[in-house]
């Protein structure tokens, strides 16, 4: 009688198992190349794959930190197997999802070297939360992209379609192992989970004086002061809704609301 239950307590187990469509497996595969800072193809089973990184979105290559992060990506995944655990698939066929290098997360390694937005509208993973503070780390240390003023997000600089010529796009950095390597940044040893040392980039811009904000909490304070007009006009810029309307309503040329219906940043914060 007992071997009987146990047989059937592991069928059953079986196909509870079997009838869940959202279990993701990891798979292994060989980079061939990286396209910009959160697209790389890979080649699994025989065939390449275009693999999009979940949760995060990099500066495109015509943006001024787009080729660094790209640089960045190729550095952390040179020489090195990768895991790829998908997430889901999006519009235009490419694999959406998580990509370990070594046993770390290469999403979150981006982040904080300073070179990803947590991407809010499509991160929706419990670990998403970590990610934010991990950004929000990354901008007070001004690491990568956050040592530079003004910096805009790809999405809106895509909306603005600022610079976006062929003479702007680089050419595709080939990692493969027989590839002579194309970019100026020395190979550094991968991040393990657990470790928070960050791969630096050379020639970083020089340190600018100017106000950071935390985007795991809803304040920005710059000299003791709650919410002034200090020239930041994106949506990119707010660590809040609150925030966002305080400067639609108080400061001149801001570019968060653009169907003028009153609401800034409605994709971001005010949704």
């Amino acid at each position: 009688m007992k071997k009987f239950f146990t047989a059937q307590s592991a069928a059953a187990f079986l196909i509870a198992v079997l009838s869940i469509p959202s279990l993701s497996f990891a798979w292994s595969g060989k980079v061939v190349s990286v396209s910009d800072g959160d697209m790389l193809k890979v080649l699994h089973d025989g065939k390449e794959e275009i693999i999009r990184l979940y949760g995060i979105d990099t500066p495109d290559n015509g943006q001024s930190a787009g080729l660094k992060a790209k640089e960045l990506t190729s550095v952390l995944i040179a020489g090195r197997n990768i895991e790829v655990e998908s997430k889901d698939v999006d519009k235009y066929g490419r694999t959406v999802g998580l990509v370990r290098v070594d046993g770390a997360v290469l999403n979150e390694m981006i982040i904080r070297n300073g070179y990803a937005w947590v991407y809010h509208q499509y991160c929706d993973e419990k670990f998403c939360s970590g990610w934010v503070k991990t950004e929000g780390e990354a901008r007070r240390q001004k690491k990568g992209m956050w040592s530079e003023d003004n910096v805009v997000p790809p999405w809106e600089w895509r909306e603005q379609d600022i610079g976006k010529t062929s003479e702007d796009k680089p050419p595709e950095i080939i990692t493969g192992p027989n590839a002579k390597a194309t970019s100026a940044v020395e190979l550094q040893p991968a991040v393990s989970e657990g470790n928070t040392a960050a791969v630096e980039l050379p020639h970083a811009a020089p340190e600018r004086k100017r106000t950071f904000h935390d985007t795991s909490n809803n304040e920005a304070w710059e000299g003791g002061s709650r919410f002034k007009c200090d020239g930041r006009t994106h949506c990119s810029h707010m660590t809040s809704c609150e925030e966002a309307t305080f400067f639609l309503n108080n400061c001149p040329g801001t570019k968060m609301d653009g169907n003028n219906d009153g609401v800034p940043c409605e994709k971001q914060w005010c949704r």
